[in-house]
């Protein structure tokens, strides 16, 4: 347990220059995407698992020794994958949610049946 909470805490602990780019390119992202939402206001559950995530795979970056922090290209560039890889990830594990969600949901009331034929039916 006690490595799951230094995991975590590295995870959600990056410098701030890191924080800012994985936060600015996530908020782009969801602002894009908040146009295709059936409910727009929706992007406020989206927005914090799309910033976790890349959160998470910048951390991945960094343990596996894929960067060198140091090095200011390198890390700009990493930064950004990250961001990248965490919006997708975002965006599906989101979506996969709201699939679960709909798919074993409670029952559903039937759609109203209008009282007289429409134009369409006749």
């Amino acid at each position: 347990m006690d490595k799951l909470i230094t995991h975590l805490g590295s995870i959600v602990s990056p410098d701030w220059a890191t924080l800012a780019v994985v936060a600015l390119l996530c908020a782009v992202a969801a602002y894009i995407l908040k146009e295709y939402l059936a409910h727009p206001p929706m992007i406020i559950f989206v927005y914090p698992v799309m910033v976790f995530c890349s959160l998470a795979a910048y951390y991945l970056f960094v343990v596996t020794e894929q960067l060198s922090p140091k090095k200011i290209d390198q890390w700009l560039m990493w930064a950004i994958l990250a961001s990248i890889c965490g919006t997708v990830i975002g965006i599906v594990a989101v979506s996969a949610a709201a699939v679960l969600r709909e798919k074993f949901g409670g029952p559903r009331r039937p759609p109203p049946v209008p009282s007289r034929p429409t134009r369409a039916v006749r």
